[in-house]
């Protein structure tokens, strides 16, 4: 029998590193051909000023669109928006009537956000009844639903471009388009950025990157699948998601009547097994990859890739130490296994924490130890 420092010699000598196997970016699908005539505005001149930049934005409001993508990742923050589009000084005073009075202000010409505000009192409340009952409502009150709105209104005009759009033409929403100018200008340095970019080119080519922690936990779950195709497994999803199944009962066939159930090397991803849960929640547990045996569900796994070191490191060692002893105690039809890789287990503390596993776990995985063993499955 292998001593846990020559199981671990073993297992860190078959590590492997992240395989780039995914798009790293998505386009960012600006509509170039429908902001032509904005763009070319823009660029024909190099330096703005705050009062040309605001009738700039006021008559030409899709420009935001092209601020947003020069500026930002995705778009502007919830906190930019809010600043953009309402007044956050009176916003923040102490003085109740004056905020009161720009609340009416913003009922009586945002027809969007008096669409929101009346919602939050009533789901039923008419504008006109509204005002006709103004003084039956406490003004503190209305204030605490004017800055509920706020919040709603620009979680909906982040979908909806054109709320902002019709918002900034209006003459009595005129700060907004200086505001807006202004932080261009001042905190955002749009001349010097004007100076240095091909604006049009700049956003046909822009592309965004994609959530790399997903990459990082797609990558091993993608190589482990094409392992066990590669050695004659045949994926099920496809008909258990055809039969709706997302729940597996200890037999596959009383569940499912198909021909490729003859096929004794199946396998699956992502589903429940009836009666498995985690001990933390008591809810059911969800297995990244099963493999059935004689079509029952026998061998589960959960598979993780560690780069570096942080909390979900042991979140996860955490719940799979418990769940492998709630299935050794309470199942002796199923087996579970952690695939794990990546080179945080080549680190100092990832190796202290490999051979701590070793008390818990009669093995640990990772993509290329798996493929040594899978005829034992």
């Amino acid at each position: 029998m292998q001593s846990p420092e020559n199981f671990y010699i073993d297992f860190a000598s078959k590590v492997s590193f992240l395989e780039f196997i995914r798009d790293e970016f998505k386009n960012a699908n600006i509509p170039i051909e429908e902001l032509k005539q904005e763009i070319s505005l823009l660029e024909s001149r190099r330096q703005w000023n705050i009062n040309d930049l605001s009738e700039y934005v006021k008559n030409y409001p899709r420009s935001f669109i092209i601020f947003q993508n020069i500026f930002q990742l995705l778009r502007f923050t919830n906190a930019q928006l809010i600043h953009f589009v309402f007044d956050i000084v009176k916003l923040n005073s102490l003085d109740i009537n004056a905020i009161y009075e720009y609340m009416i202000l913003n009922l009586k010409h945002d027809l969007e956000f008096r669409k929101i505000f009346l919602k939050t009192i009533d789901q039923n409340l008419a504008y006109n009844d509204f005002t006709s009952r103004l003084d039956c409502y406490e003004k503190k009150y209305l204030i605490a639903n004017f800055k509920f709105t706020i919040s709603k209104y620009i979680e909906k005009s982040f979908k909806n471009n054109s709320i902002l759009e019709t918002r900034i033409q209006k003459s009595e929403f005129e700060d907004f388009s200086i505001r807006f100018s202004n932080y261009l200008l001042n905190n955002l340095k749009l001349n010097e950025v004007l100076s240095t970019i091909n604006i049009g080119e700049y956003l046909r080519n822009k592309r965004i990157p994609l959530d790399t922690k997903s990459l990082h936990g797609n990558y091993p779950k993608i190589k482990i699948r094409k392992i066990l195709e590669n050695k004659g497994y045949k994926n099920i999803d496809h008909l258990l998601n055809k039969a709706g199944i997302k729940i597996l009962k200890h037999n596959l066939e009383d569940q499912l009547n198909d021909p490729m159930l003859k096929n004794n090397k199946l396998f699956c991803t992502e589903r429940y097994i009836d009666k498995i849960i985690k001990i933390k929640d008591n809810q059911l547990k969800k297995f990244d990859l099963i493999i059935f045996h004689n079509n029952k569900p026998q061998y589960l796994f959960e598979i993780n890739f560690y780069s570096t070191e942080g909390t979900k490191i042991g979140i996860n060692q955490n719940e799979y130490i418990d769940l492998n002893n709630y299935i050794k105690e309470n199942f002796n039809n199923f087996k579970f296994y952690w695939i794990t890789d990546g080179n945080y287990w080549l680190t100092t503390q990832g190796k202290t924490r490999f051979l701590n596993l070793l008390k818990y776990f009669d093995k640990i995985f990772n993509i290329n130890t798996f493929t040594e063993q899978i005829n034992n499955f």
